[in-house]
């Protein structure tokens, strides 16, 4: 072989060697991506729709449009490495997820996902809710009121939210939500934060600018949840916004039962006058104003209702005896103590 002939044949050689080390590389990068998360940091999640017969391309396409992975490739080897068949469905991931937890739910199939649907009430408590969240198999009660004590949220409305066991108290909105089983709940929280969030923004551009000019988000959202802890039937919420309001402009304390059950931590059937005297901020029997913040959360009706309050003079209002839940409202004592004593003997009748 002459010395030109072995000068090529190396340099092949050489090119060959460099393309094979690229390749080697190139697929241990794209290999190390499989086992890393788009975003550990954003658990976040997304409802993300995976359409019938979608080939793997498409449907790295779509996880790659909502923001749960950020390489497309690196999908379709994970795909082909495990000889994977996705499933169509509606699927709730995340951004923390790595692909390899992305693709073994896909392969499950929605019926199989590790989910659970967990509905939350309006009117509930952070601690109900952490205790709904527990029995539903999402994380331990402890474990959720920690986190919503002490989790970081970027959500600007939370910024005049009160600190401490109640900074999340009223925020984590009332719906069904579909969550994982024995996960963080950090991504449950935010999901209901998040959901919060939409609705008050599509109030508020409605609202009574006479609302929105004199109270902040926190005073409003405080407002809706006495509201929703008081009110029964939904053709009375903007009257109980009025009667709050209203004593408010006067300078009269609230005295809303409700407000001394939160601070009690629990819902007592009757009250008693100890009761009454229990000090914290949130009784509003003994402080004057708006409770330090929400006492329970609010659905979107009485957020709307706190809102746009209707135009009364009432003061007063009292559970009615006709049994149904509804109230008398009253602008005046007198009043409001007939009805009261209706109510009354009606209990002893």
């Amino acid at each position: 072989m002459t010395k030109k002939k072995s000068h090529i044949l190396r340099n092949v050689l050489i090119v060959i060697l460099i393309a094979a080390v690229a390749a080697l590389a190139g697929f241990i990068y794209i290999y190390s991506q499989t086992t890393k998360a788009a975003d550990s940091s954003n658990t976040t999640q997304t409802n993300v729709v995976i359409p019938d017969g979608s080939s793997t391309t498409a449907i790295a396409g779509i996880l790659k449009d909502d923001g749960i992975i950020n390489n497309e490739l690196a999908f379709r080897m994970r795909a082909k490495m495990d000889g994977a068949e996705y499933k169509a469905g509606t699927y709730s991931l995340s951004p923390s997820m790595t692909m390899t937890e992305i693709s073994e739910i896909l392969i499950k199939g929605r019926d199989n996902a590790n989910t659970v649907n967990v509905t939350i009430p309006e009117g509930y408590t952070v601690k109900q809710i952490a205790e709904k969240m527990e029995k539903s198999g999402v994380c331990s009660a402890d474990d959720f009121i920690a986190e919503s004590e002490n989790g970081q949220f970027d959500y600007e409305f939370l910024s005049g939210a009160v600190t401490g066991e109640h900074r999340l108290e009223g925020y984590l909105f009332p719906d069904t939500y579909e969550l994982y089983k024995d996960s963080d709940p950090h991504a449950a929280i935010d999901k209901m934060l998040s959901h919060f969030n939409d609705v008050y923004n599509g109030l508020i551009t409605s609202a009574d600018s006479a609302v929105t000019s004199k109270y902040n988000e926190n005073q409003i959202v405080t407002v809706a949840s006495l509201i929703e802890r008081e009110a029964k039937l939904d053709s009375e919420r903007a009257d109980v916004a009025s009667v709050v309001y209203n004593r408010l402009d006067k300078g009269m304390k609230l005295q809303f039962c409700s407000t001394v059950q939160f601070a009690l931590g629990k819902v007592k059937s009757r009250l008693y006058n100890s009761d009454l005297k229990i000090d914290s901020p949130y009784n509003t029997y003994l402080y004057d104003g708006l409770p330090p913040g929400p006492i329970a959360v609010p659905g979107k009706k009485s957020l709307e209702a706190a809102m746009n309050p209707a135009s009364t003079d009432y003061l007063y209002f009292v559970v009615s005896s006709k049994g149904d839940g509804s109230h008398n409202f009253a602008a005046t004592g007198d009043d409001f103590a007939a009805y009261r004593d209706d109510y009354l003997s009606s209990l002893t009748d």
